[in-house]
């Protein structure tokens, strides 16, 4: 049982993996939510309501909020006392982000229960931090993202479907028929589909998830998660990506972006799609130039990883998140994001597994 956030729930997921436990065991993770954003629980237990069958495990008199943040050992106590009931228990997939210098050596690793990030995301949680004390709870992020708001990564990302290898596998969210779809090489951003899919930047913001589809209680950055999930069975990693030179009024630039132009896609473009996902995910449905049908402003992939090698040695494009931890890439190095899809991982070893009842 862990009470704390997701922040929490990291460090005590990578110390019982390294840990390298000759016999890993399954592990049932039972959370009392006591962080900031609870991004876990809030995607497992995304209601106030509970099952009736909870309600003789409540003490008397407890209060709604109280209530809310029992869930999850409610649905565990129901599981053991009623083995075979209708609580559904759920397997946490695990995302490892590997760092690499620029000899291609590894160097630091981390494994994320929640989110991997860089671009904005990276660089908000990197500043909250050193916000912690002079702003405390949930505004420090929007103080952070007020500050970082215009910073844009130099950064090239591979992004490869569930072989790890190439785009195999890789989906991509179309608005106009509401649904993933396969991503074929016909699409323009590949040669053939023997390759990973290559996204240019500079990116505004990059950002991939397991397990949730939010990182604040409703904060649904990856809605299609809940709304279109995954086969129940299969592992994947959701990644929203917004770049700037998607957009026509950037087309007049070719290199260099001058500042008036950041604030302007800040203000019109990045605001507007962070604001949108406050409103039940709706930010993958906007587009460039709305009334022409333009292209989507959030790029939304489904897949099995991700590489992000920085183009440039600034700190904005160098930083990489994992479930609020924030290291910095090597100069001339890069990170490599990948699901753990089983528990003799052949890279990390012999992997505890988590699940959860909801």
């Amino acid at each position: 049982m862990i009470a704390g956030g997701d922040g929490t729930i990291h460090e005590v997921v990578n110390e019982l993996v390294s840990a390298k436990l000759p016999s890993p065991p399954d592990l049932d993770l039972i959370i009392w939510p006591a962080g900031t954003a609870n991004a876990l629980y809030a995607a497992l237990y995304p209601t106030v309501a509970f099952s009736p069958d909870h309600h003789d495990l409540l003490p008397p008199g407890t209060d709604d909020q109280t209530a809310y943040k029992m869930k999850s050992i409610l649905a565990f106590l129901h599981h053991r006392r009623n083995p075979g009931a209708n609580t559904i228990p759920r397997d946490l997939a695990l995302a490892r982000t590997q760092l690499f210098d620029s000899q291609n050596e590894p160097n630091e690793g981390l494994i994320s229960i929640v989110v991997a990030s860089a671009s904005l995301h990276a660089l908000i949680l990197h500043t909250a931090e050193r916000l912690r004390a002079e702003i405390p709870g949930l505004d420090r992020f929007k103080e952070a993202a007020r500050r970082n708001i215009t910073s844009w990564s130099d950064s090239n990302v591979r992004i490869f479907g569930l072989d790890g290898k190439t785009m195999d596998g890789i989906q991509i969210y179309d608005p106009s028929s509401d649904a993933l779809v396969p991503l074929k090489a016909s699409s323009g951003e590949v040669d053939d589909e023997e390759h990973p899919l290559v996204l240019e930047g500079p990116f505004a913001y990059f950002l991939s998830t397991v397990n949730v589809d939010r990182l604040e209680p409703t904060f649904t950055i990856t809605s299609l998660f809940t709304t279109h999930p995954p086969p129940k069975d299969e592992v994947t990693m959701e990644i929203v990506v917004i770049r700037p030179a998607r957009d026509p009024a950037m087309s007049q630039y070719t290199k260099e972006y001058p500042m008036e132009a950041r604030v302007q896609f800040a203000q019109t473009i990045t605001q507007k799609a962070l604001y949108s996902a406050y409103d039940k995910g709706a930010h993958v449905k906007l587009r460039y130039e709305e009334e022409n049908g333009g292209e989507p402003i959030v790029e939304y992939y489904r897949a099995g990883g991700w590489e992000w090698t920085p183009r440039s040695d600034d700190e904005s494009s160098r930083l990489i998140c994992a479930d609020g931890t924030v290291k910095e890439i090597p100069v001339g190095g890069k990170a490599r994001c990948t699901l753990i899809r089983h528990q003799l991982d052949p890279v990390v070893g012999d992997v505890p597994a988590f699940h959860v009842w909801v």
